[in-house]
């Protein structure tokens, strides 16, 4: 696990740096690095399985090449990343295989219509965390359908 939460100074070089030197990491928490978008991954990362972003300026571009270099993510927390738009969570859950939860709490520029999207092309997913305007009762019966849990 690399807990790098709360290190504003970290450059997305050192960060990219290090998940190529160190392969096993499994877990990796960017929460409020505001210079990382991960946009330089231009490599594989086999084994990571949780990556959480939230608070960072994440884009559609940089989910695309995570969705690309780390295909094998079970969990992908993007809470408040507010750069985020239906064309990168559509990118994750195109790539993201495995993917069992993913928070989009406060992503105002996801609409909520993505939410029935996911469930239905990733099956794999048991958690949404869901856009702001998400509204439950509409489509309670599909969700529990799936077993997959939206709050």
């Amino acid at each position: 696990m690399l807990d790098l939460r709360y290190s504003y100074d970290v450059s997305e070089e050192a960060v990219v740096h290090v998940l190529r030197t160190c392969c096993n990491i499994r877990h990796l928490n960017l929460t409020r690095c505001s210079r990382v978008k991960l946009r330089t991954l231009n490599f594989k990362v086999l084994k990571l399985e949780v990556l959480n972003l939230s608070f960072t300026r994440v884009d559609d571009e940089a989910l695309n090449v995570i969705s690309k270099s780390c295909s094998g993510l079970l969990q992908l927390l993007l809470f408040y990343c507010s750069d985020v738009t239906d064309k990168g969570v559509n990118h994750v859950v195109e790539n993201c295989t495995q993917l069992r939860e993913i928070d989009l709490g406060g992503c105002d520029k996801v609409h909520a219509n993505v939410v029935a999207s996911m469930v239905h092309s990733r099956t794999s997913l048991r958690k949404i965390g869901a856009p702001p305007g998400f509204d439950l009762s509409d489509t309670e019966k599909l969700f529990l359908h799936h077993g997959c849990y939206v709050s």
